[in-house]
C-alpha cells in the first residue's frame, strides 16, 4: 500500500474522532460543564481514546504490515501515526474548546444582562404598585375593583368601612356574596345602563342607615375587551337627608303661598272688572301690573312644586291619545296676547295628518309654554318665531321644534342650558327675567314621556329647541 493510502487512512481516522468529539461537545449547556468536562474528554481521547480500541489498532497494523516488512519499522510507523494523531487531536480539542468557551461566555453575559434588566423592571413595577396602593389607601372615597366575572380584586379601607366588610373576606368573591344581615343591600336605584347608582344599606338599627352613590366605569384591555370594572363609593346619607328636607320645605311653603295668592288674584279681578265700583285709568294700570306680576309669582310657585315632585319621583301623568296640533294651538292661544304686545310674527309649520300620541296634554302644554315663552322673552320686537311639528316615520316619533330670531346661545353654554337654575348671561332678556328651572322641568317631562330634548344655537343667530315624543298605543 502506498504512503498516500496510509495518509488517507490516518486522515479518515482523525475525521471520525473529531466528529465524535464535536458531537459530545455540542451537548454542553453551561460554561461550568465546558471547563469541567473539557480536560476529562481530552485526556480520555488522548490516553484511552480512539487508538485504545483494539480492533482499530489491529486494522491499522494490518494495513501497515502490507507495506512495511520489518517488525521494528512497523512499530515505529504505528508510533509515529499515534503521535501525529494525538497532536492533531489535541489541537482540534483545544481549538473547539476555545470557540465553545467564547460562545458560552457571550451567552452567559447576555443572560446576565437580561437578568439585570428584568430585575430593574421588576423593582420599577413593584415601586409603582406600592405608590398606587398608597394613593388608593389614602382616597377618602370607597374604591372597589372587580374582574370580568364580578369578583373583587381590590378594595381600599374606605370601601371596607362604607360596606362594613373586610378586604380579606371579599377578595376573590362577589361583592354581594355572604353579606351579613346588618350589611344587607336593600335598595339599588338607577337604571342598569347608567353609570351612577344609589345603594341603600340598612341595619337592624335605623340610626346606622347609609345611602351610597356608586359611580362605575368599565376597564378594557388594549383590544377593547372588558376585563373588569372600577366603582367609586360615596356616602351621600347626609346629602339625601338634606335633599329630602329641602323638598319638603319647598312643597310646604309653595302650598302655603297658594292660598293667599288665590285670594289676592280674585280680589284684583273683582276690582279690574269694576264689580266693586268704578276705578280711574291710573288705578286700572297699576292694578293690571300687580295682576301680571301675581301671575308670574303663581307660575314660579307652580314650577317649584313641579320641581320638587320631579325630584321626589311623585309627578303623576294622565296619558291619553292626543293631537299634537291641538296642543300647539292651545298653547299659542294662551300666549297670543304676549306675542301681540311685542309685535312678533309667529309661524306654524305643522305636517298634515300627524298621528296621535299617548301623552299628558297638560304637561306637554307646560313644555311648549316654556319653550315658546322663552322664544317670546328673548326675541326683540318685530322678530319671528316658528313652531314646527313633523312625523319621523323611521324613528317612530313626532319631532316638535321652536325657533326664534333672538340673541342666541353661545355653544359653550348649550350642554348646561337644561341644568337647574342655569341662566346664560349672554341671553339678556328683553322684558321679563326667569328663574332658570323652566327648561330643567321641560327636560324631565319630555324624558318621562320617553322622548329627547336638545338645543341648537349660536350667539347672535337665534335659538332652536327641539323635543321628540315617541308614538305609543293607547
Amino acid at each position: 500500500m502506498s504512503s498516500i493510502a496510509i495518509i488517507y487512512i490516518v486522515t479518515a481516522i482523525v475525521s471520525i474522532a473529531i466528529a465524535l468529539l464535536l458531537f459530545n461537545l455540542t451537548k454542553l449547556s453551561t460554561r461550568a460543564r465546558i471547563v469541567a468536562d473539557d480536560e476529562r474528554k481530552k485526556q480520555e481521547y488522548l490516553s484511552s481514546g480512539i487508538l485504545s480500541n483494539e480492533s482499530m489498532r489491529h486494522a491499522i497494523s494490518e494495513e501497515i504490515n502490507e507495506i512495511v516488512d520489518s517488525q521494528p519499522s512497523r512499530q515505529e510507523a504505528i508510533k509515529k501515526i499515534s503521535d501525529v494523531f494525538s497532536r492533531e487531536l489535541e489541537k482540534k480539542i483545544n481549538l473547539n474548546a476555545q470557540e465553545l468557551s467564547k460562545k458560552y461566555e457571550t451567552i452567559i453575559k447576555g443572560e446576565k444582562q437580561n437578568e439585570e434588566i428584568a430585575w430593574k423592571k421588576y423593582k420599577r413595577v413593584l415601586s409603582d404598585k406600592e405608590k398606587t396602593e398608597a394613593v388608593i389607601r389614602s382616597i377618602a372615597e370607597g374604591l372597589v375593583v372587580v374582574d370580568a366575572q364580578g369578583k373583587v380584586i381590590m378594595m381600599n379601607p374606605a370601601a371596607e368601612r362604607l360596606l362594613g366588610v373586610s378586604k380579606k373576606d371579599k377578595v376573590g368573591k362577589a361583592l354581594l356574596e355572604n353579606l351579613k344581615e346588618e350589611q344587607l343591600i336593600s335598595l339599588v336605584k338607577g337604571a342598569e345602563d347608567k353609570e351612577e347608582r344609589e345603594i341603600e344599606l340598612i341595619s337592624q338599627r335605623d340610626e346606622t342607615k347609609k345611602v351610597l352613590r356608586a359611580s362605575s366605569a368599565v376597564i378594557e384591555n388594549e383590544n377593547g375587551q372588558t376585563i373588569g370594572m372600577v366603582s367609586v363609593l360615596s356616602d351621600i346619607t347626609k346629602q339625601k337627608e338634606l335633599d329630602q328636607l329641602k323638598n319638603s320645605f319647598v312643597a310646604n311653603v309653595s302650598h302655603e303661598l297658594r292660598t293667599p295668592l288665590v285670594a289676592i288674584d280674585k280680589s284684583l279681578s273683582l276690582i279690574l272688572n269694576k264689580t266693586t265700583g268704578e276705578i280711574s285709568p291710573t288705578q286700572e294700570e297699576f292694578l293690571s301690573i300687580a295682576q301680571r306680576n301675581l301671575k308670574r309669582l303663581n307660575l314660579l310657585i307652580n314650577d317649584l312644586l313641579d320641581l320638587s315632585k320631579l325630584e321626589a319621583g311623585k309627578m303623576e301623568f294622565k296619558l291619553q291619545l292626543s293631537s299634537i296640533e291641538k296642543i300647539i294651538d292651545e298653547c299659542i292661544e294662551g300666549l297670543n296676547t304676549w306675542i301681540k304686545t311685542k309685535s312678533l310674527v309667529l309661524e306654524k309649520k305643522i305636517q298634515g295628518t300627524l298621528p296621535e300620541v299617548n301623552v299628558d296634554s297638560n304637561r306637554i302644554i307646560q313644555v311648549l309654554n316654556n319653550l315658546i315663552g322663552n322664544a317670546i322673552k328673548f326675541t326683540p320686537n318685530n322678530g319671528n318665531i316658528t313652531v314646527e311639528a313633523n312625523f319621523e316615520s323611521k324613528k317612530g316619533e313626532i319631532e316638535i321644534c321652536v325657533q326664534d330670531t333672538g340673541a342666541g346661545i353661545p355653544k359653550e353654554n348649550l350642554p348646561k342650558i337644561f341644568d337647574k337654575f342655569f341662566q346664560a348671561s349672554e341671553r339678556t332678556p328683553t322684558d321679563i327675567s326667569g328663574t332658570g328651572i323652566g327648561l330643567s322641568i321641560a327636560k324631565e317631562i319630555v324624558e318621562l314621556h320617553g322622548g329627547r330634548i336638545w338645543a341648537e344655537s349660536e350667539k347672535g343667530q337665534g335659538a332652536k329647541f327641539v323635543f321628540t315624543l315617541p308614538l305609543k298605543s293607547g
